[in-house]
Parts: structure tokens; C-alpha cells; sequence
């Protein structure tokens, strides 16, 4: 494949007559500087023209991705040595001015690739030192937005945070500066949904975030499998541990997910891996032989507390006591799970794990009107003890 031209020469003054090993030996006018940065302009304006016309000689696509890729991988380079140029020690403000115009003329004549010719494009390419320092820099930022909103949160581990803020820092804080556009593209596409003010600071919401980006992240993936068995020890029976399986499973399914985004394209995605676990622990559970002696079962009526309550009105008051630190453990989905195995609602039937953690998250207002005139009501029975 044939360079073009005009690229060439682009590239040939600023490997060659720009480097500031260069420039730094002898004093430069203006007027010398000025004629640096009208010829990059020059070179910008002529690439474009140059772009257009190698993409309508080429009639075979692989040509066309090939040429823009050439370019794009090109123009990169050129961008990654200006912005080093950059970082001289001691360099003339008017150097840095200069070289942060002809950056300029790089990153545009880059961003009309991509937005001219996106099909051909290479995301999977690194991007330049200067949009890798200003989009994790934005990056970082949004970081410690997310940290104080979920941190002020009642409703979200710990553990989760640690794990959020883990994948957002390892890519800020790379020295190198390697990320490719489709890496950024996802980080950054991950924040603007867990900040989003449509994702409350719940577990339940983040969750529904992580899994409509396909976050298979390692950790995130642990986190997972951890819950799960931390779901099997709250169940007294086989039976119950199967069935408290299947539905963490019908739940997974049924949430929304990216078609072609993932957090690491190297690996299963998320509703696999977890997907597998389950099937394996389900499995593994079945051909387990039964014990001799059945323990008592958690849902006789004797070991219950009875309430006239609806699920909502449960769900609501657990909250309020969430909130008010009445109750304090940090895991509230383990709250809900203590909860349907000792209180029984009006209809005095088994409480859906799934049932409890949606009316807890989203009470409607008619619950929430009812739940104040209840309390409305202990305030006149408190005033009569």
C-alpha cells in the first residue's frame, strides 16, 4: 500500500524538522514558527482531500480498511510524538503553543476518519497520549462522583464499591498510556450509566447497569459467585437451595444486555460464566443423595413471627429501618432473605425473595401513604402507654 503523499511529508516534518532537539538550538522567530503551523495547516487541509480520493479509488473494501487504517494508525503516531514534543523540560511557550496547534491538526484530521470513514475504522487500535489523558483525567473525576454516591448509600456493599472503583482506577491510572477506543468507549459508557439519575444508588440498579454492559470483570464475577453461596447458606434444604438457584437464574436472564459490548471480549460474558456456575451448583445439588433424617422445616408455621402486614408494607418498614441504621448490616438483600424465612405477611404464604427486593427498592404511593398513617397511629398509641 502505497503512503499518501501528502501524510508522508506531514510526517517527514515532524519526525524531521520539528523535533525540539531542533528548535531548541537556535532562537526562532515568529515568523518561522507561523510558517511551521501554515504548512501543518496546509497538510491537514490536503490530507482530507487526499483521504477521500484513496477511498474512491479503492472499490474493494478490504483496500478501503486497509487505507484508512494505515492512515489512522499513522496519524496516531505523529499525534503520541507531538504530544511528547510537548513535554520537553524547559521547552519556549511558543514551542508548546506551536506543537499543541499542530496537535490540533492531527486530532481533527483523525476525527475525520473516524467520522467519515467509521466503518473502516479500527477501534480496537490505541488511542493518541492526548485523548488517553483527557478522557481518563474525565475519567478519574466521575470517579470520585460515583465513590461519594455510592458510599453515602445504605443499599450498596461495600465490596461492590471496592470493585467499581478498582476497574475505574486501573485505567486512569496507567503510566503508559495504552487503552484502545473501544476500551475508553466502554469505561466511559459504564460511568455515564452508573452516574445516570435513572440508577439510584441501590444494589439492585447497579446491578441492572453492570449487566447491560456485560461486565465480566474477574472480580465482579467472584462477587457473584460469592453471593450465590451466600444465598445456598440461608436455605435449609436441598430443595430450597435449588429452588433459590433457579430463581437467581430466572432473574439474570431476564435482564438487558448490550448486543456486542463487553468488558473483556477474551472471555465469557457475564450471564455465561454465572449462568454455568448455577447449572454446575444445581447439578451437583440433584445428584446429591438425599439425608436419612429431613430437618425441620424453616417454613413451619410455629417458627414464624405472624403480621397482618402486605409485602409492600414489610418491604417499607425493613427500609425505613435500613435507613435509620436501626438495622445495620451492609448486605440489605441478606436482610430480605433473614426476613422471608421468619415473618409471614397477611396472606400467611411464603414470601418471593423477588417479590420483597422490588417493593423494597421501588414502595409505591399508596404503600408509602399507609405506612405514615401507621405510624401516624403508634405516635397516638405511644402518647397512651
Amino acid at each position: 500500500m502505497v503512503m499518501p503523499v501528502t501524510v508522508q511529508s506531514w510526517e517527514e516534518l515532524i519526525t524531521g524538522s520539528l523535533q525540539p532537539s531542533r528548535l531548541t538550538l537556535i532562537p526562532l522567530a515568529d515568523e518561522v514558527i507561523e510558517a511551521f503551523i501554515r504548512q501543518s495547516e496546509r497538510e491537514r487541509d490536503h490530507a482530507r482531500n487526499l483521504l477521500i480520493e484513496g477511498i474512491i479509488n479503492r472499490p474493494e473494501i478490504r483496500d478501503k480498511q486497509q487505507f484508512v487504517q494505515l492512515n489512522q494508525a499513522l496519524l496516531i503516531r505523529l499525534l503520541d510524538r507531538v504530544y511528547n514534543y510537548r513535554q520537553t523540560e524547559g521547552l519556549d511557550r511558543k514551542l508548546v503553543e506551536m506543537y499543541s496547534i499542530i496537535v490540533q491538526h492531527l486530532e481533527a484530521t483523525l476525527q475525520f476518519i473516524e467520522d467519515f470513514f467509521g466503518t473502516y475504522f479500527d477501534q480496537d487500535e490505541n488511542v493518541p497520549l492526548p485523548y488517553f489523558f483527557y478522557a481518563t483525567s474525565e475519567l478519574s473525576r466521575q470517579a470520585q462522583l460515583l465513590k461519594t454516591k455510592l458510599e453515602t448509600s445504605d443499599d450498596v456493599d461495600a465490596l461492590l464499591i471496592a470493585i467499581l472503583l478498582k476497574n475505574f482506577n486501573r485505567i486512569c491510572e496507567k503510566k503508559t498510556g495504552t487503552a484502545t477506543y473501544n476500551e475508553l468507549v466502554y469505561q466511559r459508557s459504564l460511568m455515564n450509566g452508573l452516574l445516570s439519575e435513572e440508577t439510584p444508588a441501590s444494589e439492585v440498579s447497579i446491578r441492572q447497569v453492570l449487566y447491560f454492559f456485560n461486565f465480566n470483570d474477574d472480580d465482579y464475577i467472584a462477587y457473584n459467585y460469592r453471593q450465590f453461596t451466600n444465598l445456598l447458606d440461608l436455605q435449609a434444604t436441598k430443595q430450597e437451595k435449588i429452588a433459590a438457584l433457579r430463581y437467581e437464574q430466572k432473574m439474570i436472564n431476564q435482564l438487558r444486555t448490550k448486543l456486542h459490548t463487553q468488558f473483556n471480549p477474551d472471555m465469557p460474558s457475564l450471564k455465561e460464566q454465572l449462568n454455568q456456575w448455577i447449572t454446575e451448583e444445581i447439578t451437583f445439588l440433584q445428584a446429591e443423595p438425599a439425608s436419612e433424617t429431613s430437618p425441620k422445616a424453616e417454613n413451619d408455621p410455629e417458627d414464624k413471627i405472624h403480621t397482618s402486614l402486605s409485602v409492600a408494607k414489610l418491604a417499607l418498614i425493613l427500609r425505613l429501618m435500613v435507613i435509620d441504621k436501626i438495622i445495620v448490616n451492609r448486605v440489605v438483600a441478606q436482610v430480605l432473605r433473614i426476613t422471608i424465612k421468619t415473618v409471614t405477611t397477611v396472606k400467611r404464604e411464603n414470601i418471593a425473595f423477588g417479590s420483597i427486593e422490588t417493593k423494597y427498592h421501588n414502595p409505591d404511593r399508596g404503600t408509602i401513604s399507609a405506612v405514615k398513617d401507621m405510624l401516624f397511629k403508634w405516635i397516638n398509641i405511644l402518647n397512651k402507654l
